[in-house]
């Protein structure tokens, strides 16, 4: 494991993060396949299109994509956390290689057998994405990791454009072009993923093995039982949800100011919510100081469904695109910062688990919003649906943080978590020890969160005997053996404290 980022002072820089070999494999490999994806995407929709002339057929070759992450995602990504990451990752790749070659060598497939094949697409994603967000702590900490995040989330959003564009442009001439690109983009990534990363050992052992389901479970317990991952579990549902809204609705918007169907208007809503996403990102990576970000946490969760509020007033298209700019924009700002708090209270052991938890909410949190919404507007004027259900997402928004943790249980978390993953990296360095009861940590070499200075005594108060030397005192193990390999240890009894 690569050592922390020390650099907790700045953001780091692009060319810093881009600087680790294996991640720079991993983000190409990640970037060029997604845009192979959003290619693809495009041309299977008009495919399906135009052999049926069925819009319900043609949407559902579209959504097949996401179906896994609604219901077997968190399974999978249990799955995941079984084996090698890398491994993983390559038969993955491979088989979505495989199936892309298929569809694209025979263009007559039916209908049916289309749809079938792209759902056995889909379902190598979770545990492609699981391993992949597992892998990332590992080869990045600290400042590197938020980076990497925003980059990754970044290019998603500018290959989903761009990706849609070009897919849309072959899909005329040649659709079976646009799924050969998609399938060469997959043997790429597990070239790259084959060359450059290292074999790693899964962070669950065959011993360790239960069954999938009691598995996927625990990665379910490790999230909401913990009061720090479970308030940045909710702020993130609770922002895609609503923030999603003015993309999920944008055909519908653009034909309502219109009064009748305006590509114009839908694409130009569709960018203003990517470029929001982007620009968001870029604010929260490099211009703001990384102690400042996870304060702008919260309140930029109030400004996402906040954003949808004016949508009461029937406003015109320039203002929707403000509003979406402005959601898209909050929205970033959550994400990458809550995403580098998560990472560092969550045992290692749990990291694919953990991360199928999310995805598979995030999926099910934005597809719902948008069906919910659509449903109502089809009772109700659009623009009092999203309005009022922007009122709805700020009240929410404010009972979850209401219940943010103090800062000292955030900081006892991540000083639990730091203990935890030096003894695991401990053992792993010393094969020949079985037991981590028996392994000491020297806490000169594990970083704590400094505490609050307290006001100097009284010169009548009684003085405590001076601290050992921080190189000379361990930790003694014993008690946390269990605790190593499943959830942070409880903080200290305390009132309660809310900041």
């Amino acid at each position: 494991m690569s050592k922390p980022d020390e650099s907790a002072s700045r953001p780091a820089t692009i060319r810093e993060t881009l600087a680790n070999r294996e991640y720079a494999a991993l983000f190409t490999a990640q970037a060029q396949s997604s845009l192979g994806d959003n290619v693809a995407r495009a041309a299977v929709v008009a495919l399906v299109y135009r052999q049926t002339n069925s819009p319900i057929l043609s949407a559902a070759a579209f959504a097949v994509s996401y179906l896994p992450w609604l219901g077997v995602g968190a399974l999978l990504a249990a799955w995941a956390e079984r084996h090698p990451y890398r491994r993983t990752m390559i038969g993955c790749d491979l088989l979505r290689a495989a199936i892309m070659m298929v569809l694209a060598a025979f263009p007559g497939l039916p209908t049916a057998l289309i749809i079938l094949l792209l759902f056995g697409n889909a379902l190598l994603s979770p545990p492609f994405d699981a391993s992949r967000s597992a892998l990332m702590p590992q080869l990045l900490q600290g400042e590197r990791y938020v980076t990497a995040i925003t980059l990754n989330r970044t290019t998603g959003q500018v290959s989903l454009i761009a990706g849609y564009a070009l897919g849309a442009l072959l899909a005329s001439i040649n659709g079976s072009a646009a799924l050969l690109i998609n399938g060469l983009t997959f043997i790429v990534s597990a070239g790259l993923i084959a060359l450059v990363i290292k074999e790693r050992q899964p962070a669950l052992k065959a011993e360790e093995h239960t069954n999938l389901l009691r598995e996927a479970a625990d990665g379910y317990r490790v999230v909401f039982s913990s009061p720090v991952m479970r308030a940045i579990a909710l702020v993130v549902f609770c922002g895609v949800c609503f923030g999603v809204v003015p993309e999920g609705l944008a055909a519908a918007w653009a034909a309502h100011l219109a009064g009748h169907s305006d590509t114009f208007g839908f694409g130009v809503i569709i960018t203003a919510a990517a470029a929001g996403f982007v620009l968001g990102s870029a604010l929260v990576t490099w211009l703001l100081r990384p102690q400042r970000r996870v304060a702008l946490i919260r309140p930029m969760a109030i400004v996402t469904p906040l954003a949808l509020v004016p949508a009461l007033l029937d406003p015109s298209l320039p203002v929707i695109v403000v509003m979406t700019l402005l959601a898209g924009a909050s929205l970033a700002i959550t994400l990458p910062a809550g995403n580098g708090l998560f990472v560092q209270v969550l045992p290692p052991a749990y990291r694919a688990r953990a991360f199928g938890v999310m995805q598979s909410g995030v999926h099910l949190l934005q597809g719902g919003a948008i069906l919910f919404t659509g449903w109502l507007a089809t009772f109700y004027p659009l623009p009092e649906v999203v309005g009022y259900f922007g009122i709805a997402g700020l009240g929410a928004t404010v009972l979850i943080i209401a219940a943010w943790p103090a800062k000292a249980t955030i900081a006892d978390a991540i000083a639990a978590n730091k203990v935890r993953v030096a003894a695991t990296q401990y053992a792993a360095d010393h094969s020949g020890i079985d037991d981590l009861s028996e392994v000491t940590i020297d806490l000169a070499r594990v970083p704590v969160p400094p505490r609050r200075r307290r006001p100097s005594p009284g010169p009548s108060a009684r003085r405590e005997p001076p601290m050992a030397d921080p190189a000379e005192r361990t930790v003694d193990l014993t008690e946390r053996t269990a605790e190593l390999g499943g959830l942070p240890p409880a903080p200290p009894s305390q009132p309660a404290r809310h900041s």
